[in-house]
């Protein structure tokens, strides 16, 4: 889909339809477990907001895909995005996210979490951003809702920020402050990525890489991809180990490397680097 790469907003023109070569990626002759996690993304919902022509905000959900086929002896699979999933899968923020950033937008659970991750990936050049707390409400529409700012801190703040560190490559740390006012009416934040030079660092990291190696070592198969991503951590190379997995990723979601090209690549970084035989 990285070929229909678009910043432009209207994308609700139609559904697209993707066969793909399974036997590509793996080397089985039993592809049915495949029509199984397909299954999953078909429950899997995605939410949005967006504006219309005439400046209404709209709130969509949708499904990430509607409907997976699979055709028996063979390991072809055909999927179909509905058009109401593409400005989420092909365009998110106002200067669009990298294909790495789709990805964890997507995985994230909360929808106050995907919001706050835009908002993250738009100012994280800056190291932080601060505003008045009712446009922050508006940000994400909740402008009615949380009066009580005990509860924003629980139930929207303080969960954004939990699963944005343990799960993404920028997260936040933030302070309410008044503000010429008796109550809370500023927020600040302040922004930080799962980066080498970021110290901590290895506390977001895990999942990426296991996520990573499920590419190798599918869990359908064994816990090798847990098992691995556990002794990188043992080992305190998990920052190490992301710097040099990262890389491959990209190339491998933009369609520059095959899977097998990553596996057998993944497999001598391990082994080499590591000492980790697989």
């Amino acid at each position: 889909m990285q070929k229909e790469m678009t910043f432009q907003q209207a994308l609700f023109d139609r559904s697209r339809k993707y066969t793909i070569d399974i036997s590509k990626f793996m080397e089985s002759n039993n592809y049915d477990y495949v029509l199984k996690e397909a299954e999953k993304l078909v429950k899997k919902t995605i939410w949005y907001n967006w504006k219309n022509d005439k400046g209404k905000i709209n709130d969509t959900v949708t499904a990430i895909i509607s409907s997976a086929t699979k055709e028996r002896g063979t390991g072809f699979l055909t999927i179909e995005v509905p058009e109401m999933a593409l400005p989420v899968l092909l365009y998110i923020g106002a200067g669009g996210f990298t294909v790495l950033q789709k990805t964890i937008a997507i995985s994230l659970k909360s929808k106050h979490s995907k919001r706050m991750y835009e908002l993250c990936c738009r100012w994280k050049d800056k190291g932080g951003f601060n505003m008045s707390l009712d446009e922050f409400k508006k940000m994400l529409y909740v402008e009615k809702k949380y009066k009580d700012i005990n509860k924003l801190r629980d139930q929207v703040l303080d969960v954004a920020k939990k699963e944005l560190k343990e799960s993404a490559d920028t997260w936040f740390e933030y302070d309410l402050k008044k503000i010429k006012s008796r109550s809370f009416n500023w927020i600040y934040f302040s922004l930080f990525q799962n980066d080498l030079k970021i110290k901590n660092a290895e506390k977001g990291l895990y999942p990426n890489i296991y996520n990573f190696l499920l590419i190798s070592f599918p869990s359908m198969f064994n816990d090798s991809a847990m098992h691995i991503t556990d002794q990188l951590s043992d080992k305190g190379q998990l920052s190490n180990a992301w710097a040099k997995f990262r890389p491959i990723y990209e190339k491998y979601v933009n369609n520059e490397m095959e899977a097998k090209h990553l596996v057998n690549t993944t497999r001598k970084i391990l082994r080499e680097d590591f000492g980790i035989k697989n």
